[in-house]
């Protein structure tokens, strides 16, 4: 019995380290990733509602959640694993993103 619960506890130290983890949040999986300044962050931005002039870091488009157990849409990132560090999440939006290491 020890064992399965061993198993148990070291499988979910797994997962979490696998999805990674951010100081701002969960770690996100955008399909896009766009220079703070460049037409499609001012975009972006504009549809947020935020104040173009304070972005200085990266930012995301169609931004999900990625799920630590693995389930759902957000289980795996084929595009840009990053940690923001404000996410309108009904947007889809990222701000001030910085890529990150996933599953490794």
């Amino acid at each position: 019995m020890f064992s399965k619960v061993a198993l148990f506890v070291a499988a979910a130290f797994a997962a979490s380290a696998m999805a990674g983890s951010c100081n701002s949040g969960p770690v996100q999986c955008c399909r896009s990733l766009h220079a703070a300044g460049s037409t499609g962050a001012n975009t972006l931005l504009s549809l947020v509602g935020v104040v173009v002039q304070g972005i200085t870091g990266q930012v995301g488009a169609q931004c999900n959640p990625i799920t630590v157990i693995g389930a759902g849409a957000g289980a795996n990132c084929a595009s840009f694993p990053v940690c923001c560090e404000q996410n309108f999440f009904n947007q889809g939006v990222g701000i001030n993103c910085s890529p990150v290491t996933v599953g490794a």
